[in-house]
């Protein structure tokens, strides 16, 4: 088989690069592969309105059979490409197809990290990361259930407040010393930790699961400081890995992720790379990095297409993520790791507030709750200008004083 354009991967980031490439070329044909068995699909819902109910399955898919058909668009679905050969730009399928193409875009994204504990094979024992994992831990959350969360991150934390919600009681275990450790302090985690314990969740911090016990299916999870955790089930959100390789074993550059330039170019310049997998150059704050969003993803997809197609866009995007649990909506952009200063503006008793983090008087990031939505393009701005905000502390820590002042 034969192509102009090979997506590999069938999420959102090659949904986005193909239809980016039938707008920029009419008539080059255009395959993508995707190993799960599924049309392209949003996976945020997976773990908040999914999971309570709200959104059916059918509203998760970003474009129908008959629109991939409208716009030409070849996919295979189910399949996975296990070998890529940059030097005739073929790739091989596992069910013994193989397809030439002329430029490719990687966009495999991330698998979850598996403990290697023991009972962590037993059945009730579940990650969050396709929808096929979502619709199995759904079933397991009847009302008056008990789960026990491994990891307190984004996903722990959306999917504890999910099950909560649905009547299912959980008690959730993160090894660090507080939720949200790789980015947040000790008082907007203490903040967040005391909202969700409010909700019923029971948090457990400085805990290690030492091992997860059942007959054949898990009942109880014992950790290392003697702990027995009873459970009708398990479910563990302690991050994702990189799927890079395939590109790792085709021979492409790696560093952390596929390594591409400012115009998602690896190092070979017809094979493009974006979304989970991409080491990419940030502009904004002048390094190397890999991030895990949503609105990276879909960025990567949009600007791949289009530079495939022989445009010359660099990379400009302010990374950012939201987040709803229970009755809090969460938005964050930024490098958090970019920072000597942090500032609260609001309280954390009213749950709406902002957290602003600065570097030399600069402002890098910012973590906000229930924030007014136009004060968040204020933020940005001053992200992408680097004002500098020395003597402005006052104006930043008072939510009475508009940020439109700065």
């Amino acid at each position: 088989m034969k192509t102009k354009y090979l997506l590999i991967g069938g999420g959102l980031a090659s949904s986005q690069a193909a239809k980016e490439l039938r707008d920029h070329d009419a008539e080059g044909a255009i395959t993508l592969v995707g190993a799960e068995p599924y049309l392209p699909y949003d996976r945020p819902p997976l773990s908040k309105e999914f999971m309570r109910g709200e959104k059916p399955r059918d509203q998760l898919f970003f474009d129908s059979e008959q629109e991939f058909q409208n716009r030409r668009i070849s996919k295979r679905t189910g399949v996975a490409i296990h070998r890529l050969h940059t030097g005739d730009k073929t790739a091989e399928l596992n069910d013994g197809e193989t397809i030439t193409f002329e430029k490719a875009f990687i966009a495999t994204g991330g698998r979850p990290v598996r403990l290697n504990l023991p009972g962590g094979q037993l059945g009730g024992v579940h990650y969050l990361r396709t929808l096929d994992d979502a619709a199995q831990i759904s079933a397991e959350a009847r009302e008056g259930t008990r789960s026990v969360m491994i990891g307190g991150g984004f996903i722990g934390l959306e999917l504890a407040a999910s099950l909560t919600q649905r009547g299912v009681g959980v008690t959730l275990i993160e090894s660090g010393p507080h939720i949200w450790a790789r980015f947040a302090d000790a008082a907007l985690a203490g903040a967040i930790q005391a909202y969700f314990e409010k909700k019923g969740v029971v948090i457990h911090t400085k805990e290690h699961v030492q091992e997860i016990r059942g007959n054949g299916r898990a009942s109880r999870v014992l950790t290392t400081s003697g702990k027995e955790l009873p459970c009708d089930f398990v479910c563990i959100g302690v991050g994702i890995v990189p799927n890079i390789e395939l590109a790792q074993e085709a021979g492409l550059e790696i560093d952390d992720g596929i390594v591409v330039d400012e115009y998602l170019q690896s190092s070979h310049p017809d094979i493009y790379a974006g979304g989970d997998v991409a080491s990419y150059w940030d502009p904004l704050f002048g390094k190397r990095r890999r991030v895990e969003h949503w609105g990276h993803a879909e960025y990567c997809g949009q600007l791949a297409g289009q530079n495939m197609a022989a445009a010359r866009k660099p990379y400009d995007l302010l990374t950012y993520v939201w987040s709803d649990i229970f009755d809090l909506h969460l938005e964050f952009a930024g490098d958090e790791s970019e920072h000597d200063q942090v500032l609260r503006r609001g309280r954390f008793e009213d749950a709406s507030f902002m957290v602003l983090y600065l570097k030399q008087h600069v402002l890098t990031a910012y973590f906000t709750v229930n924030a007014s939505a136009k004060d968040l393009p204020i933020l940005q701005r001053l992200i992408r200008q680097k004002k500098d905000l020395t003597g402005k502390e006052s104006q930043l820590h008072d939510p009475a004083l508009p940020l439109k002042s700065l």
